[in-house]
């Protein structure tokens, strides 16, 4: 984490987009005041990065007009605004390459003149639960959101024509049937808050399980299983491995995967999308980015490894050879800081295994606060109860400190599941949310 203070330490968020444009596949933003449009609007715009961005909706005219109307006259689905009443938050999420939060609006004083204070978490520091409250962040305002339309712009025009003759706000700004009213947020403790999280969570996870499953089928069809599969790889298993070899090899442009574009091209038809997908997948000569040596020889050894029996007499070599063929997990790995896996911080470089050693080591010596290994969790999660009370656990695995185990998050604990139980529950993770939502399928990205 660092402190973004601008003059008093040197940290400024410019510093940020010099450096964020490779990583970044696309930005969300919700920052109250905007009067500049080449501090964020046009970097991503002439970086090709889609953005999301909520702004304030007030008789202030909080975001400028001359912005509003570049927005519209891109006209471009990838390069949204919103304004949404009662929003004074200053958070930019950089997605794959960190978070900001802090003071600062999007103008020039605030990027370069003011004292303003905030914090940027590199993508490996995004904790699961910071980014479900991120997420939830911008649903709520999505929610309760007036989308930018030529009616609103009109409005805001007129309002700040108002302001700049000295005439005071009246009751017909909040008359415009253009306008989304909302009375702001009600006092919520954190008890209603996890419920409305766990809800949401079980919501999605049952939503998107069908569509895994069906993918799954069908790519395991006789007629679109390539050559290179053997016949008795689980249905859930060649879903998986379909969907990351369409992020790996067809959404990436250079180092960003481009899947928030591929969304808004194939969203009004996933199904013309997949089948297209699918016709690429069956003809290939070979697997792409070794998909066959994960269906052929990693997952039966997963899935061998994860059975009751299996969990009860595993050891710690066992656990790691898991841990090398959980991609979620190698890939927190490859993010984590040095010192949080007990390595050296002295700018020495280690590769993917050695830095997968020492988060295994570490998981495996671990407890939750409720004096529980790995081994009971995953025992907990996997045959703790009935079957189909399994995403329950998975729920409380990864937020009730009884069971929670840092380094182990919702991408690597849903993998973990699909590699154990592929055919019931097929193994996803971020990246397979990243795949669907190229596909134009309407999932939430969680990180991972």
């Amino acid at each position: 984490m660092q402190l973004m203070m601008g003059g008093i330490n040197g940290n400024y968020l410019t510093n940020i987009t010099l450096n964020a444009a490779a990583e970044t596949q696309e930005v969300l933003a919700a920052v109250a005041y905007a009067t500049e449009m080449d501090l964020l609007f046009d970097w991503c715009w002439n970086n090709g990065i889609p953005l999301k961005y909520y702004g304030r909706l007030d008789e202030g005219v909080a975001v400028k007009p001359f912005i509003l109307s570049s927005f519209l006259a891109r006209k471009s689905a990838r390069f949204q605004c919103r304004l949404v009443q009662h929003h004074h938050a200053k958070v930019i999420w950089w997605r794959e390459y960190g978070l900001y939060i802090g003071s600062a609006n999007l103008s020039a004083s605030a990027w370069y003149k003011n004292v303003e204070a905030g914090c940027f978490f590199p993508e490996a520091e995004i904790t699961d639960e910071m980014a479900e409250d991120i997420l939830e962040l911008f649903a709520v305002l999505d929610r309760n959101s007036t989308p930018l339309t030529d009616e609103l712009l009109a409005v805001m025009l007129k309002r700040a024509k108002q302001i700049a003759s000295s005439e005071p706000p009246s009751d017909e700004f909040w008359k415009s049937p253009s306008l989304n009213k909302w009375s702001g947020l009600v006092q919520t403790g954190k008890k209603k808050a996890n419920d409305r999280r766990r809800e949401a969570f079980l919501e999605e996870w049952h939503s998107t399980l069908q569509q895994l499953r069906d993918i799954g089928n069908l790519v395991s069809k006789p007629e679109n299983r390539p050559s290179w599969i053997d016949a008795d790889a689980p249905a859930g298993a060649q879903g998986d491995q379909f969907l990351h070899a369409h992020y790996y090899q067809r959404t990436f442009d250079g180092r960003r995967a481009l899947y928030a574009d591929h969304f808004e091209q194939n969203k009004r038809n996933p199904d013309a999308a997949l089948a297209d997908a699918i016709n690429w997948w069956r003809n290939l000569p070979k697997a792409p980015s070794e998909e066959d040596v994960m269906l052929n020889s990693t997952a039966p050894m997963l899935r061998e490894a994860l059975t009751a029996e299996a969990i009860d007499d595993m050891d710690y070599e066992a656990f790691r050879e898991i841990c090398m063929g959980i991609h979620s997990i190698k890939d927190y790995a490859r993010r984590v800081a040095n010192k949080a896996v007990g390595l050296r911080e002295d700018g020495t470089t280690y590769t993917i295994p050695e830095k997968v050693d020492a988060l295994s080591m570490r998981i495996w010596g671990d407890k939750s606060a409720g004096g529980n290994d790995v081994k009971q969790l995953l025992k907990f999660i996997l045959y703790g109860g009935p079957e189909a009370q399994l995403p329950e656990r998975l729920w409380t695995a990864f937020h009730d400190p009884k069971w929670k185990i840092e380094g182990l998050g919702v991408s690597a604990l849903g993998e973990l599941v699909g590699w154990a139980l592929p055919d019931r529950f097929p193994p996803r993770n971020g990246r397979t949310s990243k795949s669907l939502k190229s596909l134009g399928y309407d999932v939430t990205v969680h990180v991972g």
